[in-house]
């Protein structure tokens, strides 16, 4: 009779390890979302060291227009090799997204104005803004949906 209890308790014991195991299994899966991806962000023509890149991610022009990115990332000059920098967002889930950044010479986290025209630069993923006006979000979004690489010349005016 001990025989059979001690298997009957060593068997109970494997059914709830292997139940909290694929219940553990299964929360980190969903947690986690199996359709992410990278964006890995090249920017050139950075005219100094002075300063940093503020880099934006936005969603819509909602987002854009009031200057708030849905991820964003300071990049520090030091890094830079031929007025070239690199960085690359992770875990970014499908969907329509465009880039932005400044290039925040002064380090007070907006764009500066000399009379009329911005004194440090900008830029936007996969488009170089030529006109006077500001862009709109439809000018540089794009739909993730897989591994993406951008592009991303300053201006400077």
């Amino acid at each position: 009779m001990n025989l059979q209890n001690s298997i009957l308790k060593k068997t109970s014991l494997l059914c709830v390890l292997a139940i909290f195991w694929f219940a553990s299994s299964s929360i980190s899966k969903k947690a986690t979302p199996a359709n992410t991806y990278s964006i890995t962000v090249t920017i050139k023509n950075i005219r100094n060291k002075s300063g940093r890149i503020q880099l934006h991610i936005y969603r819509n022009q909602e987002g854009y227009s009031q200057r708030k990115g849905w991820k964003s990332v300071l990049l520090y000059k030091n890094k830079m090799v031929g007025g070239t920098l690199k960085y690359t967002f992770t875990g970014i889930p499908a969907g329509v997204y465009g880039l932005a950044l400044l290039d925040d010479e002064n380090k007070n986290t907006v764009m500066d104005f000399g009379w009329l025209l911005p004194k440090e630069g900008y830029g936007f993923g996969d488009y170089y803004h030529t006109k006077w006006s500001t862009p709109h979000f439809n000018d540089f979004k794009f739909y993730l949906k897989a591994n993406k690489s951008l592009l991303m010349k300053v201006r400077y005016m």
